[in-house]
């Protein structure tokens, strides 16, 4: 019989050092099987098995993709993943997930594995107590609890009521427990956030290390995801207060701030961290152009594009500066920051996807060869006409190298400000500090300070239904290609209006465009009128890719997996299915 994973584990206290050169907790050298009765007894022993519970938590797959990279490639309406499964996202894209999925039921397991880890050093790290100062328990412990919170918090927002404990299991019998409601979930996980911002530092000297505001921003974006408006109001306000003292920033260059250069930024609180000969990623090869060695597979769709406002604030349909026959001109910068576009410059040639671009030409204006990115060739790369830009690294591509070793973000700084202006909209506590907030957000995207108001467009008005949607269409261009969308749109109920439409590629000949795409209050793009225009591409090949469908309610969660079914069946008992599956 099958044994229950998710709470059968019994810790093997690391994985193998994991980051060699960094000091401290991510430089402990592996300790294979430790008996567990004698484990636990002083600080490196607890800091091993703290090294244990990260790299159980960071979310790469097997190829090294970040787990959050394929929610928003795939499983919304802002990505495509063309040709790779992509982890079973473009199932959820396409409506084709069942409960067999092996790349949910994997993850699904994993996240139970950090939880099991992260109790078994929270329940057995008493014995070190009186071996050790009081401080560096304490900050052990607040990572653990910050980390069993993470775990929890991906698994309540992907299959919604789920089996819960803090306690070890002692048999596999024993760990078949219930699932618990969402709401009792986030009530546990929220007071393990608080608990642990009273333990942690405000800085830390590793990265990829919890600290009291990674603490205090994941607090508010659960209480966020869960309607506490007051409580992640309140969480977000005092990460903000932590500025000066924790020393977070925005990062004064959106672009880079995803690039190495922006790696060590002041606004980067918690993230994935990647080191050239011991763990690499490779985002660059999967979003990064076939002309320099990319495979051009995770790609930006129109949607997203028509999504970014025009240089007068508004939705470029009420824009009286957006022009649909220039329409990557007067346009928020984040568009250009995120998403390489057709002309632009990248990794030293000229980028050009059209279908009659068949040669592409380096920067100097040399033809260097056939286009591989053209709409053209019988393998389509660009396949909507675009290349995410955010998260690709130009170095490696104009060095034709298929590996990257900077790091993903989990939780920044910029999420804070918008966690607490959303919160403080819906919760009906609207004043200067929620304007300041977004405001804050919008200076950086054009370089600015927040006070230079001529020189961005600034928010002004307090109404509320005008206010939601402005900081949902900011989240989703700030937060594009981070992994928030499909979080978004499920939590803000508009999953099934977004998700079932045909994906769109570029316009094929801007001179013949007479209008810009509607966009209604959700931020649904209509194309209704002008498909004659855009690139659509119904190949046979890539099916997910162009028809969407999303099926309601059951697609707002994601399906038990089968395994986890079966094994309480086979001990007589029920852990239930989402419905619809």
């Amino acid at each position: 019989m099958k044994t229950l994973k998710h709470f059968s584990y019994i810790l093997v206290a690391a994985l193998g050092m994991m980051f060699g050169g960094c000091s401290n907790i991510l430089d402990l050298e592996s300790l294979t099987e430790p008996n567990n009765e004698d484990f636990f007894s002083n600080e490196q022993e607890l800091l091993l098995a703290l090294t244990g519970v990260y790299n159980t938590v960071y979310w790469v797959d097997g190829n090294n993709i970040p787990g959050p990279i394929m929610m928003d490639n795939g499983g919304t309406d802002i990505g495509v993943s063309r040709g790779i499964s992509m982890g079973g996202f473009v199932e959820l894209g396409a409506g084709s997930q069942s409960s067999s999925t092996s790349w949910f039921a994997t993850n699904y397991e994993q996240f139970y594995k950090g939880i099991a880890r992260a109790n078994n050093l929270l329940n057995n790290m008493p014995r070190a107590r009186e071996a050790m100062d009081e401080n560096r328990y304490n900050q052990i412990r607040g990572e653990a609890l910050s980390l069993r919170a993470y775990c929890y918090h991906f698994l309540t927002e992907l299959y919604g009521d789920v089996p819960y404990t803090s306690q070890l299991a002692t048999s596999p019998d024993e760990a078949l427990i219930p699932r618990m409601p969402k709401e009792q979930v986030a009530d546990s996980m929220l007071n393990d956030l608080q608990l642990a911002a009273d333990f942690l530092p405000t800085t830390q000297s590793e990265r990829g290390r919890f600290t009291k505001g990674a603490a205090l921003a994941l607090q508010a974006r659960i209480a966020l995801y869960n309607s506490r408006f007051d409580v992640a109001a309140s969480a977000a306000r005092a990460a903000i207060a932590l500025e000066g003292e924790a020393g977070y920033s925005l990062y004064s260059n959106y672009e880079e701030l995803f690039q190495p250069a922006g790696e060590n930024a002041a606004e980067v609180m918690f993230v994935i961290p990647f080191k050239d000969g011991v763990r690499t990623q490779i985002l660059t090869q999967l979003q990064g152009s076939r002309n320099v060695g990319g495979f051009g597979q995770l790609i930006p769709t129109q949607a997203l594009v028509d999504s970014y406002e025009a240089t007068d604030g508004l939705p470029i349909d009420e824009s009286t500066v957006y022009d649909p026959k220039r329409p990557f001109e007067n346009r928020d910068p984040r568009l250009q920051a995120s998403i390489i576009t057709p002309q632009s410059e990248w990794a030293g040639f000229i980028f050009e996807s059209h279908p009659d671009s068949l040669t592409y030409r380096l920067v100097d204006g040399t033809v260097a060869g056939t286009n591989n990115d053209s709409r053209n060739i019988s393998w389509p790369a660009a396949f909507c006409g675009y290349y995410w830009k955010k998260y690709t690294e130009e170095q490696a591509q104009r060095e034709r190298r298929q590996w990257s070793d900077q790091d993903f973000i989990l939780l920044r700084y910029a999420e804070v400000l918008l966690t607490y202006a959303e919160a403080t909209i819906e919760a009906g506590m609207i004043d200067g500090t929620t304007l300041n907030a977004i405001n804050r957000v919008r200076a950086r995207a054009y370089g600015v300070e927040v006070g230079e108001t001529d020189k961005y467009p600034a928010i002004t008005t307090t109404d509320q239904t005008a206010l939601r949607r402005i900081i949902r269409r900011e989240r989703l261009v700030e937060f594009a290609n981070e992994g928030l969308r499909l979080f978004d749109i499920r939590r803000w109920r508009i999953a099934e209006k977004v998700m079932p439409q045909k994906i769109y590629g570029r316009l094929l000949d801007p001179s013949k465009a007479t209008a810009a795409p509607d966009i209604d209050e959700d931020g649904l793009i209509s194309y209704t009128g002008l498909e004659s225009l855009y690139d659509f591409n119904p190949d046979s090949r890539f099916p997910n890719a162009q028809n969407r469908k999303f099926t309601n309610p059951r697609d707002y969660l994601l399906p038990i997996p089968q395994a986890e079914i079966d094994t309480y069946r086979a001990s007589g008992m029920e852990l239930g299915q989402n419905e619809g599956y």
